[in-house]
């Protein structure tokens, strides 16, 4: 087998997702024939090499690609192990016993719908900000926010620090006594954008879950459990754009 990038031989081993494996490697956690690499452009032969990750033998997966709609629970994190030792989604995946990385971080006391994969380049395409992946959560706010204060969330917003919203889609669902329901879309991520967004027109958020994703919507999903996509959902997969 040809040489290939470690970044890429690690992702495509089902391991972490492309962005993951680079931090892995800056951090120092990938070895090459005993020495340790942190330079993602390093290149290496997987039937060759002996490549190991937190000094375990990278194993390739036998080519087979899995793809899992994912509930999370609040106070879980987004990934699949935490150094800090909070409960991962790791932890709840272990029944899988497959290697699967996490499409779509959400805050640690943000719920709702996910993917998980071991397929790279799929997540690559669901992921970057370039594809224009709509995400679709409802929000619930503290407080009654009127239209005047609803109207300053739009493309171009400040969220401070240099950023911005990009495009951005909502539309209030339900005013209760001291609370409001708002679903929102956003077509990028940027950390805690929607906590952003509502704190910089006076309404903190009470609680996010993440309703849709691309295609794929969450439907009656049980928070804490996974599903293997449907034909109807893989063929939807399949026809996002390259």
């Amino acid at each position: 087998m040809a040489d290939e990038r470690i970044q890429l031989i690690i992702r495509d081993a089902g391991l972490a997702s492309r962005r993951k494996a680079e931090e892995m490697i800056r951090d120092g956690r990938v070895t090459i024939n005993g020495l340790v690499v942190e330079d993602p452009a390093v290149t290496a032969d997987p039937e060759r090499d002996h490549i190991k990750v937190d000094g375990k033998l990278l194993r390739q997966e036998d080519g087979s690609k899995y793809y899992y709609l994912f509930n999370k629970p609040r106070h879980v994190v987004s990934t699949m192990s935490d150094p800090e030792g909070r409960p991962c989604i790791g932890d709840l995946l272990k029944l899988l016993k497959k290697n699967l990385f996490t499409v779509g971080r959400l805050d640690f006391d943000a719920e709702g719908l996910m993917i998980l994969t071991n397929d790279g380049a799929t997540a690559q395409k669901l992921s970057h900000p370039s594809f224009r992946i709509p995400r679709t959560y409802t929000v619930k706010v503290r407080g009654i926010p009127d239209e005047r204060r609803l109207s300053a969330i739009k493309k171009g917003m400040d969220l401070g620090d240099g950023e911005h919203v990009g495009e951005i889609k909502w539309t209030v669902t339900a005013r209760q006594k001291s609370s409001t329901w708002i679903n929102v879309t956003l077509f990028e991520g940027k950390k805690n954008e929607i906590k952003r967004i509502f704190y910089k027109i006076g309404y903190p958020v009470r609680k996010i879950r993440r309703i849709a994703y691309g295609p794929f919507v969450l439907g009656a999903l049980t928070v804490g459990t996974w599903r293997p996509l449907t034909e109807s959902e893989m063929t939807k997969l399949r026809s996002l754009p390259e």
